[in-house]
């Protein structure tokens, strides 16, 4: 219970475990505790996210993890250029054997893969001054260590440069799959930074909370953006299905985030997607999402998600609502 959220697995509590579990491995390939990791000169060193992407399977979504369910990983990490990690890990309800990985070397045999992964980039950072202030460094020891390195430049970082320098994240669907959802409020949505919910350990904004923030402006986006609002319990049922988000900046726990949401639904002319026969998938909506820090306007994030808006049957008002919904797209 305490990894959930209404009606499905939490995406940020999700996020947590795969970051620790990641974490963990960039310790055991250098054969020391995590908190123990350093660079050469004894700065303590901290595996910052900078870039994460979820896949829950080809037609499926988070929902699909449900209160009770056992649930396996397996992955493995490779280091890049000394002072970053990239990994991925399979996710799924049934054992996965040790070999499943084995043939998955690149992002491309991760997105050919088809189940749910998550894939991960890690930059060893240590804080310089305060938490606009980050510099990367290599683990101390790394040299004699033998680690598993990444030949090429991992697609991740490869992604993360590109998106820093134009601004634009890989689309999961081409334009003339989309149809625009028009807000008739385009401000950017803020939101306050809590000490007590947002910061982690290490005294960062943790990289999950980008996610939670998103999240919670989607909701807001959608109920308080449109001229027909979207009703909270309908907002309930939306899960994610995918996402792609790219970490450019930290925050102090004084500050706040400047959130910028465009919306989009997908494919409205296609059937709904086969699924759990004790639901109906009645949309798919993709969000598009740009985080500014609040004191100085750099860029913290960009981020696209795609998200399910799948009903159990039962709750035939919140089928009509959704129908409702999709029909007032169709006719734009």
């Amino acid at each position: 219970m305490p990894n959930m959220v209404p009606d499905q697995l939490s995406e940020v509590e999700l996020l947590k475990l795969f970051a620790e579990f990641q974490w963990n491995q960039i310790g055991e390939a250098l054969d020391c505790p995590p908190h123990l990791l350093a660079s050469e000169d004894g700065e303590r060193l901290y595996a910052s996210v900078i870039q994460f992407e979820e896949h829950f399977g080809s037609d499926n979504s988070i929902a699909q993890y449900q209160e009770g369910d056992e649930v396996h990983g397996r992955g493995h990490v490779k280091f890049h250029a000394k002072h970053f990690v990239e990994g991925w890990t399979l996710f799924d309800k049934k054992p996965i054997p040790e070999d499943a990985l084995a043939n998955i070397r690149t992002h491309a045999d991760l997105e050919a893969h088809g189940g749910t992964w998550i894939s991960m980039v890690n930059a060893m950072v240590a804080r310089v001054a305060n938490n606009t202030r980050l510099k990367t460094f290599s683990p101390a020891g790394l040299a004699e260590k033998e680690v598993a390195t990444a030949p090429e430049k991992p697609a991740g970082i490869t992604q993360h440069e590109r998106v820093q320098q134009t601004g634009e994240v890989p689309a999961f669907y081409a334009a003339d799959r989309l149809t625009p959802i028009e807000a008739r409020d385009t401000s950017p949505i803020h939101y306050g930074i809590e000490l007590e919910n947002d910061m982690n350990g290490a005294g960062l904004l943790y990289f999950a909370r980008y996610a939670a923030m998103m999240n919670r402006a989607e909701r807001i986006f959608l109920r308080d953006r449109l001229d027909r609002p979207v009703s909270q319990p309908l907002i309930h049922f939306l899960s994610t299905a995918r996402r792609r988000s790219f970490m450019f900046a930290n925050a102090q726990e004084t500050d706040g985030v400047a959130i910028h949401v465009r919306a989009a639904a997908v494919d409205l002319d296609e059937p709904p997607r086969r699924g759990d026969p004790l639901r109906t998938e009645v949309l798919r909506l993709q969000f598009d999402f740009e985080l500014y820090r609040e004191s100085d306007g750099v860029l913290m994030a960009r981020s696209i998600a795609l998200k399910s808006l799948s009903i159990p049957n039962r709750y035939t008002q919140l089928l009509a609502e959704a129908r409702r919904l999709a029909e007032r797209l169709r006719a734009k």
